[in-house]
């Protein structure tokens, strides 16, 4: 707390959580805090509230009746935005009076000092990435011991469903995640191995895709040049990009945890074969649970030049998305040239029209 008071940028960040107060009372309120729930509970509750009540038009919630204060879970979540999936559903969990949960974050994310005390702060620990197979190997054998110990504990976790943001609007659980949350415990019965941990997904779906611009550019020039390499402080870029720009409507929804009796069909089988089937569930769950908006809709029949699902929104909404979109494409030709257009519009468009995909595939 010390050291958020004689930081600049964060005291000034601390006092948007309390405005009319003095830089004083500020100070004392930041002094006062002791522990992480407190910080959570006093700074961070409000701090989000904020970009929810600026940004958003609301955050609704759905499945908090499926889980037990009494009880740990792995919450696995499809990852939209760099910070406030997780930050926001801290908040719901507050707001709906469960305890908070640890949050597992990239390394490559703390781009200064002042992230690095706020991240231990808020309960955030690290998830190391290496190129070096053994390294690789190494921090994957310590973050599954963590999370397990976390989840023993009676302490909840969540994690993204992969490494980075979805890009394009195709949530898909990493295999590797699931080999990573298999390496701790009993090994050699993995079902009962993996019940332990209470996987439960998250779905957390946006009106306004945050950073849609960014991961369109980013997706695009990647599949050009085969390489995308990010500038100095762009993943600060997207942090702030992603608190600051309106995103419509927010829903969060907690699914049904991964059970024993989900799995057990899978005992004695082999690791091959039971990590793409927990994935699988994972995604499906998501998917069930995505809530769809009219931009969904409209993006679908854009891309697909049909009119499928033109019951599901109005001309208004369509006139909306669609100015929403040729400002993002007014932008984006201009720095990637006219020739550009074609695939730059059905991979923005993609974003908003692959979560309908994947919601009717869990009707087939």
């Amino acid at each position: 707390m010390e050291y958020f008071i004689h930081d600049e940028t964060s005291l000034s960040l601390a006092k948007m959580a309390f405005p009319g107060m003095s830089d004083e009372e500020v100070n004392n309120v930041l002094r006062s805090i002791k522990t992480t729930d407190e910080f959570q509970r006093i700074i961070m509750t409000r701090f989000v509230q904020l970009i929810t009540t600026t940004t958003t038009k609301r955050v609704d919630t759905q499945g908090f009746d499926l889980i037990k204060k009494d009880k740990a879970y792995l919450f696995t979540g499809n990852h939209r935005d760099i910070t406030l999936d997780a930050f926001i559903l801290q908040m719901c969990l507050f707001n709906n009076g469960f305890d908070t949960c640890n949050i597992a974050f990239g390394r490559n994310l703390i781009l200064s000092e002042a992230i690095d005390i706020l991240s231990k702060c808020n309960k955030m620990f690290k998830v190391e990435r290496s190129q070096n197979v053994r390294e690789l190997t190494q921090n994957s054998q310590h973050l599954s011991d963590y999370i397990r110990y976390l989840i023993r504990e009676n302490k909840s976790v969540w994690i993204a469903q992969r490494n980075g943001r979805t890009k394009d609007g195709n949530d898909k659980t990493d295999h590797g995640l699931i080999t990573m949350f298999s390496m701790s415990g009993d090994r050699k019965n993995l079902v009962p191995n993996l019940a332990e941990l209470n996987i439960t997904p998250i779905a957390t779906s946006y009106e306004y895709e945050p950073c849609a611009m960014m991961k369109a550019r980013e997706s695009y020039i990647k599949e050009r040049d085969g390489v995308y390499v990010k500038q100095p402080m762009e993943d600060m870029d997207s942090i702030v990009s992603g608190i600051k720009k309106k995103k419509g409507i927010m829903n969060i929804a907690i699914c049904p945890t991964i059970t024993y009796d989900d799995l057990k069909q899978y005992e004695g089988a082999d690791k091959h074969e039971i990590v793409p089937a927990v994935a699988d569930l994972i995604d499906k769950r998501i998917y069930e649970n995505y809530r769809l908006y009219p931009n969904n809709y409209i993006a679908h029949d854009w891309l697909s030049g049909t009119s499928t699902f033109k019951s599901h929104y109005t001309q208004e909404e369509k006139d909306t998305f669609k100015a929403y979109c040729d400002k993002i494409f007014s932008k984006l030709y201009e720095e990637l040239g006219s020739e550009a257009e074609p695939r730059f519009t059905e991979i923005l468009l993609g974003i908003y029209a692959i979560p309908v995909e994947n919601k009717l595939s869990t009707t087939k």
